[in-house]
């Protein structure tokens, strides 16, 4: 907890200095303009404002997937995924240079999709709850969150995305709706929780994953991944990988 603690502190403060003001500031330079997608469709103010939110969303989902597929974006986040022990302050545990990199993808998704800056900050508060909700150990019964994970990210679901097997950490990118894993098929959900075990296993040594070190691992050399030994492929055991397991 310390550890995630020191580690969110340049990142928080990022948030709060550079990056919200940014996304404010694209949101007015579109509204200026009349640039994003927003302005240029004619339809009712409430569909705008929902298809606004929605697209945020989804290309959070996208930005995600590139923070896992482009190497020089996987050394930050990889930051994130190296906690042993995801719990309500992995939330908050993503090195600063994750947020710079941010600026400019998000930014881009606000200019180009055109939500006015309220809606930027509405859908911001959601994306930290939800970000909060889905890191947290919170153990829901099974029915409620299976209910749940119909529309939004559970702490099972994105708990499979921090797996140190791989084929599951690729999946699962969604942040606040999950139909986005759904509807590009990276959803992974038949994967028995008692089984899942959180990190990354090149990266398994807790005593090296000080502050120090983890806010200059994206700076050094990054090991490769390892499959965890003993890991068991169990993805076949439910019927489909959307189909959520206890």
């Amino acid at each position: 907890m310390a550890t995630n603690t020191l580690i969110s502190l340049p990142s928080f403060s990022l948030l709060r200095l550079l990056l919200l003001p940014m996304m404010v500031r694209f949101a007015k330079e579109s509204q200026q303009r009349q640039f994003g997608i927003s302005y240029r469709v004619a339809v009712p103010r409430f569909l705008k404002v929902a298809a606004a939110f929605l697209l945020l969303d989804y290309s959070n989902y996208l930005w995600h997937v590139l923070m896992h597929r482009v190497p020089l974006l996987w050394r930050f986040h990889l930051v994130h995924h190296s906690d042993l022990d995801m719990d309500l302050t992995t939330a908050f545990r993503f090195h600063f240079g994750e947020m710079i990199t941010s600026v400019f993808s998000r930014g881009a998704a606000v200019y180009l999709i055109g939500p006015s800056p309220l809606l930027v900050l509405i859908y911001e508060a959601f994306f930290e709850g939800a970000t909060q909700f889905h890191h947290s150990n919170w153990k829901l019964p099974f029915a409620v969150e299976k209910a749940l994970n119909k529309i939004i990210v559970t702490p099972r679901m994105h708990g499979i995305h921090h797996s140190m097997v791989r084929q599951e950490t690729d999946s699962n990118y969604s942040v606040i709706f999950s139909f986005w894993d759904r509807l590009h098929q990276t959803i992974r959900l038949n994967v028995p929780q008692d089984l899942v075990v959180i990190g990354v296993p090149s990266y398994s040594n807790a005593g090296e994953l000080t502050a120090s070190y983890l806010l200059k691992m994206p700076f050094g050399k990054i090991r490769p991944w390892q499959a965890p030994s003993g890991a068991t492929d169990v993805r076949g055991l439910s019927p489909g990988k959307s189909e959520m397991a206890e």
